[in-house]
């Protein structure tokens, strides 16, 4: 049997800009592919995603051009006491804060890694609070953001506002790719498993009546549960519709694979956005 091509392979996109004078092709996205696991990492352990990334150069100038997506971790309009904020320490773990200390060491590694004189780095970040998700979504899956679920689902809120951008075509497969690698690998117990996948089938459930996206298809396959003779599971969820064998859909693609506890799982993220014509009839 032929081996399945990348989706992104043989459809239409729009080329990478690389400056009037640029390296040649295979360079470039060798230098490309570094910057983004560079920046990227940038952002572990915090709640801040890395949505796109764009890398020009232009004489001895390299300008690197990303979008961040900030999501909240706990609710704005949580009252703290005063011996709680005396207490607490100031810069916190999932802080803008740190990944701007980390971005700063970036550029110099990436000046480095290039050899030019001269790089620079533009941020576009963009800030969710859970506010911003409609109050009927919201109501739906009330239960994993209670209080007393707080460290039990600890992704239940900031989760719930990556699932409304990707519904509303405003991040990436990649994104929402590094969310679910993020969360499969932490949960080391059996129902832990279940549990996340049966909040994110819940979660664009609600969010479905909101969706701007044609479809969107996950898919999970490996040893993420415990099963007998270490056999692996198959999980899929998609909503809409996902026209693969049409060539000029524009349709996104990633593919990420981790290790958990029972060994190695696969990631697959569709998302397959409207043409411009069936927007326009939609509306």
């Amino acid at each position: 049997m032929a081996q399945k091509a990348h989706p992104i392979s043989l459809r239409p996109a729009d080329g990478l800009y690389q400056g009037c004078t640029h390296w040649d092709e295979a360079r470039f996205y060798y230098i490309l592919s570094t910057v983004h696991k560079l920046i990227e990492s940038c952002c572990l352990g915090t709640t801040h995603y890395l949505n796109k990334i764009q890398i020009s150069r232009h004489l001895g100038l390299i300008i690197v051009e990303a979008d961040l997506i900030h999501l909240h971790f706990r609710s704005k309009r949580r009252l703290k006491s005063r011996r709680y904020k005396e207490n607490q320490v100031k810069v916190k773990r999932q802080s803008w804060t740190v990944v701007a200390c980390r971005l700063q060491s970036a550029i110099e590694l990436i000046q480095k890694f290039t050899g030019t004189r001269k790089v620079t780095l533009k941020i576009n970040r963009l800030k969710t609070f859970t506010r911003s998700i409609p109050k009927p979504a919201r109501r739906q899956v009330a239960y994993y953001a209670k209080s007393f679920n707080h460290a039990k689902y600890d992704y239940a809120r900031y989760g719930m506002q990556l699932m409304s951008l990707v519904v509303q075509n405003k991040a990436s497969a990649v994104s929402l790719s590094r969310f679910i690698e993020k969360n499969i690998c932490t949960r080391q117990r059996r129902k832990r498993h279940y549990e996340f996948l049966r909040y994110l089938k819940q979660g664009f459930q609600a969010l479905q009546r909101y969706k701007q996206i044609q479809g969107l298809r996950i898919q999970i396959k490996g040893r993420f549960t415990h099963k007998a003779k270490g056999r692996s599971r198959i999980w899929k969820y998609q909503m809409g519709q996902m026209p693969l064998s049409q060539l000029n859909r524009s349709i996104q693609a990633e593919y990420t694979q981790t290790q958990t506890g029972y060994g190695s799982v696969g990631f697959k993220v569709w998302i397959c956005n409207w043409a411009e014509g069936e927007r326009k009839n939609t509306c």
